[in-house]
């Protein structure tokens, strides 16, 4: 009696794949040479775009975080080198304006 590959060892395949950059395509195509049926590749290929989703959401959470500490970083800066009489430029122009970008670069990978 031959046994049928379970859920778990199709989601750990569909991981992999993943894992190694493919798309969604490519996995659902993988698994359908695998002889899934609808139910189950559709139950797959949906937790697969959570995982995918999730990663993203990581990614953008770190990219946000690090453009918030430049920001300010870029603030404070800016508060003691007018306080000592030195130029702002670098801190006012240079530091808000990659922060900003590193902030906006998280937040397209979250609700892109």
């Amino acid at each position: 009696m031959e046994q049928h590959p379970t859920f778990h060892q199709h989601m750990n395949t569909a991981k992999t794949l993943l894992e190694q950059g493919r798309d969604n395509a490519f996995i659902e195509s993988h698994l359908q040479q695998q002889g899934l049926d609808s139910h189950l590749l559709s139950s797959i290929l949906e937790q697969v775009k959570r995982l995918r989703n999730a990663k993203r959401t990581q990614n953008g959470s770190m990219l946000i975080l690090i453009g918030v500490i430049l920001l300010g970083l870029g603030f404070v800066s800016c508060i003691f080198l007018h306080d000592s009489g030195a130029s702002v430029d670098f801190a006012l122009y240079g530091l808000t304006a990659i922060g900003a970008v590193v902030l906006v670069a998280g937040l397209t990978m979250i609700f892109h």
